[in-house]
């Protein structure tokens, strides 16, 4: 299946999360700006409370489960290759992100991070 095809027809909203997610799958090179990185995080929590959602529906509770293990190992790539390019947006290299993995605080280095505005080259 082509993914051009399918991220053009995608909803606008949606559309900054099929190109980064889907097109730039392997891509750890470039950058991403700080908007449609958000963007790109926003649709995620959109995707993920949807299938929890669906969790809740007795019916679908199993699928709406695997759908869901399945989207998260699916974006794992995707998501660590779309924060390098944030990061290399912000000036930073790639290494950077193994700040991530400090307990406790990572997560914060991280945020701030990622909330710094475009550095111009």
């Amino acid at each position: 299946m082509k993914f051009e095809s399918f991220v053009e027809k995608l909803p606008d909203f949606f559309k900054p999360w099929g190109e980064e997610i889907l097109l730039r799958y392997f891509d750890f090179e470039g950058r991403t700006s700080r908007e449609t990185y958000w963007h790109v995080v926003l649709n995620n929590i959109i995707i993920g409370a949807i299938i929890s959602a669906l969790a809740f529906v007795p019916i679908v509770k199993i699928i709406a489960g695997l759908v869901g293990t399945l989207y998260g190992i699916g974006t794992i790539i995707p998501g660590i290759a779309l924060t390098v390019r944030r990061l290399n947006d912000t000036g930073k290299s790639w290494p950077y992100i193994f700040f991530s993995l400090i307990p406790c605080v990572g997560w914060i280095i991280m945020l701030i991070f990622m909330l710094q505005p475009s550095q111009e080259y």
